[in-house]
């Protein structure tokens, strides 16, 4: 997968020969079940188009250029996770536009002349509630006006779980409230994280203690105690997280593991959150996604 960046502010940038695609646009924090019904359809498009399937997404997120505070935005699958995500989707190409104040004052119209039909856009799909443009006033109605002659745009609708629709605010707020268990209906896995051993420590009952290091983007519950596997590797462990101690640039996971390895400082792991330890136990048939 090919992966360039779009710098509003930066006018200087080489310029990027323009080939037909189909565009799917949106955030995609998270990659949930509605992106991926998203990235699905504009996939089957562009196959029957016979054009790569190009994903446009931005970073950071709008909040973190709005907010007053500047306080950072944690995120369910930072930019490194979420390229890794697309790649195994089939995306062919990722955009990545980074959102400053410059883009963010860019009309609609000068959106989708500047970076849709510069990029060879033939046909976009995004969500129903998609916005774009200059205080969001863009949306999927403006979308096909501008579109007309030019380029098709397919409409994805809401998917829901409960009657509510399945959103990345609804993921992260089960996230902050360790509600894990209940992600793989929204998320179509358990949700996951990666990071690196910073310490390791053999104990005496035939277990194992970990101080697992992840980059601060990843948002993780505040506190708790965890049911979690972990895969570092291409291993399976199983174990628990007995503490989360996040700073500004950085967030320690500290685990136990049940295997009695020594396991080497540096060594990259996954992790996969299944459940607080305090909720009572219950079997869950799970179907996991591309995610």
């Amino acid at each position: 997968m090919e992966t360039i960046y779009l710098e509003h502010s930066n006018p200087g940038q080489p310029v990027i020969e323009s080939q037909s695609c189909v565009f799917a646009l949106g955030f995609f924090d998270g990659v949930h079940f509605g992106h991926q019904r998203l990235i699905q359809t504009a996939k089957r498009i562009s196959e029957e188009k016979g054009v790569p399937l190009a994903v446009m997404t931005f970073y950071p997120h709008p909040r973190q250029v709005f907010d007053k505070n500047n306080a950072p935005v944690k995120y369910l699958t930072p930019l490194h996770r979420k390229r890794e995500v697309l790649k195994n989707m089939g995306v062919d190409k990722l955009f990545v536009v980074k959102f400053d104040p410059n883009f963010a004052k860019l009309s609609p119209e000068d959106f989708v002349e500047q970076y849709l039909i510069h990029h060879g856009c033939i046909h976009v799909v995004a969500g129903y509630d998609y916005t774009y443009g200059y205080k969001g006033n863009g949306n999927m109605e403006t979308l096909k006006k501008s579109g007309n002659g030019r380029f098709g745009v397919t409409v994805v609708d809401k998917i829901s779980y409960n009657k509510e629709k399945i959103g990345s605010t609804q993921i992260r707020q089960l996230v902050h409230e360790g509600e894990m268990e209940i992600i793989p209906k929204h998320l179509g896995s358990y949700y996951k994280v990666n990071g690196y051993i910073a310490r390791s420590y053999l104990l005496q009952n035939d277990m194992q203690e970990l101080v697992i290091k992840l980059d601060a983007d990843y948002l993780v519950p505040q506190k708790g105690q965890y049911k979690i596997q972990l895969t570092i590797h291409n291993i399976l462990y199983h174990g628990t997280i007995e503490k989360i101690t996040i700073r500004d640039n950085y967030t320690l996971l500290y685990a136990y593991i049940y295997e009695d390895f020594n396991l080497s400082i540096g060594s990259p792991v996954d992790i996969k959150w299944l459940k607080s330890i305090y909720e009572a136990d219950h079997e869950t048939n799970i179907v996991e996604s591309v995610v």
